[in-house]
């Protein structure tokens, strides 16, 4: 029998730990076996996690693809969970998607040169909308569960996303009001909490569960429903 088996590329340890805690149990029940890695950011030291180039992210993928293509009995295919926010200006398309208006067509415009610059059929280019802690405003009250003593500024939190039409991948990315930004500022506020970032993504938004976030998020939707597919193009 042929394992599908998808490999995803982390920007760093807060989404490698939703993909092990959230996203992993999801697919596995659709038939796909899961695998993360962080993006290494120094060999000589070890080091992993945090994007600082393209060629850092391509690297990553290249070799991890040589790595598997000798597997014959299992297909690979490979993604990314990658932020818009911030992201390196040599990423492909992105300094000319940066006079593209509507954010949807932008991301989608990058995906579409990173696709076509790593050149495989089995990969799946994934930009997250405009970072990783937008999937927390899906339901922003899930933060008391990890911050019980921050209602009011979790309450101040949900106005934001309002004000975005209630659309949490809107949800801007400047250094002060991208989302984790908004989230950091309320939580380490006066109640002098500290935001645990891979703790807090994993936990409130396996509380929110995948169903609400695809279905609050259509960018995010739309590579979850890619991934789900890959079962129909492998049939035993």
């Amino acid at each position: 029998m042929n394992t599908i088996i998808l490999n995803i590329l982390c920007e760093g340890q807060t989404e490698e730990k939703f993909v092990k805690d959230v996203l992993k149990p999801y697919l596995n029940g659709h038939g796909i076996v899961v695998k993360s890695r962080l993006l290494v950011t120094s060999r000589k030291k070890d080091a992993f996690g945090g994007l600082f180039s393209y060629q850092q992210v391509k690297r990553d993928l290249e070799l991890w693809m040589r790595e598997v293509s000798h597997r014959n009995s299992e297909t690979h295919y490979f993604t990314t969970m990658l932020d818009l926010y911030a992201l390196s200006n040599d990423f492909p398309g992105a300094i000319q998607s940066k006079s593209v208006a509507d954010a949807y067509i932008r991301v989608e415009n990058i995906e579409t040169a990173f696709g076509s610059d790593i050149n495989s059929p089995n990969f799946i280019p994934y930009i997250q909308l405009h970072e990783f802690e937008a999937l927390l405003f899906c339901d922003i009250e899930k933060l008391a569960i990890e911050y019980p003593k921050c209602q009011k500024e979790i309450e101040k939190l949900k106005e934001t996303l309002h004000s975005y039409n209630d659309n949490p991948e809107l949800i801007n990315n400047s250094p002060h009001t991208a989302p984790s930004k908004r989230i950091i500022a309320a939580i380490e506020g006066k109640r002098k909490y500290k935001y645990n970032k891979p703790r807090s993504g994993a936990v409130v938004t396996a509380a929110i569960g995948l169903s609400l976030l695809m279905q609050r998020c259509k960018h995010f939707r739309g590579w979850i429903c890619q991934i789900c597919n890959l079962t129909n193009l492998n049939p035993e």
